[in-house]
């Protein structure tokens, strides 16, 4: 692999890693306050998937944060669903749990842009604040909050493209399919990948944006395959990389994802041979931001129904401090305070990104 391949993406862009038990995590307050009753809110959270580290670290800041929240006296309460398989059908009905315990606000990481509308809808006519991030619906009603998917599809098919000297095979291992986010990135890293036309698309398995499960798909294809250069996973390049490592088969150019595992490898291959690399990926840490965009609106404040925010990477000269800070098997995250958040509302304001301040502690 070449070395020394990643120029495009900017910015110093640092984290801290959470990474807690999945499952429902038990309300702290037995019911909602009327809304507008300060520190009287419960805030609720509904997780269409926990199959991967991502959402389980995703879930594990959104409990962090509210219960400092709680702690200050913000909020009463807060709540959490999770569905183990993206299923819009159980999600529904979690929602309409929630709605029955009458919570004042409403988080969702949503299991379809689509099937979910019209119980937001019903949510909204209950007057329940509904602020959906990560992998967004398309309620009328409903607040959005989320990263950038189409930049990093783009910027991973460019980067293992750039990688590859724009000639040879590649595996896509595709994300949670059906999921939002996971399309966006898979086809904007497809149109990306239209600017490398002599680079051929050797396989295409579903990854699911887990190590584990990348690996089994990608170690499923590979004997059958002729020799691969690059591997596009929205998420899961560890994984991949390992398969090809079982396989006995030369390291394809990959922009790794945000685990400890992922970025101790890169760590050790630099060390043995000079190898360097990139990670690049969306961040979990968008739970606690969505959080306090929640919390701040049932205090009457007001946002944009859409706000986008940035991409968390690692570089070279940060990967030393992310090691030191996100343990093996956790997730790089930014924890996104509330003063934080407020730099971000303001920074978008501006037409511009704020990046939270590396963490010397994980959480």
């Amino acid at each position: 692999m070449k070395r020394h391949w990643f120029t495009r993406l900017s910015g110093l862009v640092v984290a801290a890693a959470l990474l807690g038990s999945g499952g429902s995590i038990a309300s702290t307050a037995a019911g909602a306050a009327p809304a507008g009753a300060s520190g009287k809110y419960v805030i609720a959270l509904s997780n269409s998937f926990l199959g991967n580290t991502w959402r389980q670290t995703m879930v594990n800041i959104f409990e962090q944060t509210a219960k400092t929240a709680e702690s200050q006296g913000l909020i009463s309460g807060y709540k959490v669903e999770n569905t183990s398989d993206n299923d819009a059908t159980t999600q529904i009905s979690q929602i309409k749990s929630l709605i029955l315990e009458h919570v004042n606000a409403l988080l969702i990481d949503a299991a379809s842009p689509t099937a979910l509308n019209s119980t937001i809808k019903e949510a909204c006519q209950a007057g329940i604040t509904v602020l959906v991030f990560d992998s967004l619906a398309s309620a009328p009603c409903e607040y959005n909050l989320a990263d950038n998917f189409s930049l990093y599809g783009q910027e991973e098919a460019q980067l293992v493209g750039s990688c590859m000297h724009g000639t040879g095979n590649v595996i896509v291992a595709q994300g949670v399919v059906g999921s939002a986010p996971s399309e966006e990135i898979y086809h904007q890293q497809l149109a990306e990948l239209k600017m490398f036309p002599k680079i051929k698309i050797a396989s295409t398995v579903v990854g699911e944006a887990d190590n584990s499960t990348t690996e089994q798909a990608i170690a499923s294809v590979l004997p059958s395959l002729p020799t691969v250069q690059g591997v596009i996973t929205g998420g899961s390049s560890y994984g991949a990389v390992e398969a090809f490592l079982n396989a006995k088969r030369p390291l394809p150019c990959a922009v790794y994802d945000n685990t400890g595992l992922a970025l101790r490898f890169w760590m050790a291959q630099h060390q043995k041979d000079g190898y360097n690399a990139y990670s690049y990926r969306t961040e979990p840490g968008q739970a606690a931001a969505a959080f306090w965009e929640a919390l701040q609106l049932l205090q009457g404040k007001h946002f944009a129904r859409n706000l986008t925010f940035p991409n968390i990477e690692v570089t070279p000269s940060t990967l030393t401090q992310w090691i030191k800070v996100v343990p093996s098997q956790q997730v790089c995250a930014w924890l996104w305070t509330e003063a934080q958040f407020n730099q971000e509302i303001t920074a978008i304001a501006a037409h511009h990104l704020y990046y939270p301040p590396i963490s010397t502690s994980t959480v």
